[in-house]
């Protein structure tokens, strides 16, 4: 298996329409598996959603799981450029904090791709962190932000302090996204001083 872009691929697309048609296949397994849960969504299921024949489906990928790992990592390229974007315009530190959860609890309720994986209950392997070391992408940037922007102590407790901040804001945010709005308010207006207070003996006050 190669890799195109965002996402490993059994065959490269060599085209744009091809590319497209990558594009195509993945919302639509995003989609059926939003509409029937990941046991129940089929391979032909998601080509017929997409308007292609389901050898066109093999072609990029050999079956459901990889359709998923695909999905997570576009998500993990869409929510990085949209942090970013938004990371531009902060002006604190604590503002960094509420833009990477509040953008992340946005695009998963908004895009079809993250409650996919969310339901799947499946994930790239080698998009999660190995025991002890600091490669996880959000963590990484977002840990460089810190300290060029706000004056971080690039330490080896820093880098742990956001990882875990990462960590615990997406579980935040997959929490409030359960709740009814009242109770999703007061989750996240409890859990972002937590954030803060795991970051702020890394920054100067």
């Amino acid at each position: 298996m190669v890799t195109s872009g965002a996402y490993p691929l059994r065959r490269t697309p060599t085209q744009d329409r091809a590319s497209r048609q990558v594009e195509r296949i993945l919302d639509a397994a995003c989609a059926e598996v939003v509409a029937r849960g990941y046991d129940a969504a089929s391979t032909s299921g998601i080509a017929k959603r997409a308007e292609i024949a389901v050898g066109s489906v093999y072609r990029y990928f050999p079956d459901k799981r990889s359709l998923i790992q695909a999905i997570e990592r576009r998500n993990q390229a869409r929510y990085t450029e949209a942090v970013r974007e938004r990371l531009a315009e902060v002006s604190t530190w604590r503002q960094a904090v509420d833009v990477t959860l509040d953008t992340f609890r946005e695009m998963h309720r908004t895009d079809p791709g993250f409650r996919a994986v969310v339901l799947s209950g499946l994930g790239d392997p080698d998009l999660e962190m190995q025991p002890g070391e600091f490669d996880d992408q959000h963590a990484g940037e977002f840990a460089e932000l810190l300290s060029v922007r706000f004056g971080a102590r690039d330490t080896r407790d820093f880098q742990l302090a956001v990882t875990l901040s990462i960590t615990m804001g997406e579980s935040l945010a997959h929490l409030a996204d359960r709740l009814p709005d009242d109770e999703a308010e007061y989750v996240l207006a409890q859990g972002r001083p937590v954030l803060y207070n795991l970051l702020a003996p890394h920054l100067p006050s």
